[in-house]
């Protein structure tokens, strides 16, 4: 199994669930990922994940992402990845963008789920 970590960030907005990931999302651990973030964010029903220290992610990965796009939609899911972070065009070419709001900071990030 691959080394993943998960660390949810404080908020005053009971609603929303801020997630650092750091690691690899393979098939090794996406099914571990995804019951873990549905722990983390119980109750909530918006979700912001920092992938920029995510440095690999296969379709078993990708899977989890549009799952919870499907789940959230755009407008309550939102990705922090920066245009130089490693997995950054494995998700553009994969058309996440399409689905979650993206941005490079998650001040940026809420910003824009809050417009």
């Amino acid at each position: 199994m691959t080394s993943l970590e998960l660390t949810r960030h404080p908020t005053d907005d009971p609603d929303l669930a801020v997630l650092d990931v750091v690691g690899e999302l393979d098939l090794t651990n996406a099914f571990d990922f995804e019951e873990q973030l549905d722990d983390l964010t119980a109750g909530r029903s918006k979700l912001v994940l920092d992938l920029n220290r995510v440095y690999f992610i296969d379709s078993a990965g990708l899977h989890v992402l549009f799952r919870l796009a499907r789940r959230l939609g755009r407008s309550r899911f939102g990705i922090v990845l920066e245009p130089s972070a490693s997995i950054a065009r494995t998700l553009a070419v994969a058309s996440v963008p399409d689905v979650a709001t993206l941005r490079g900071s998650v001040e940026d990030t809420l910003a824009a789920l809050e417009a």
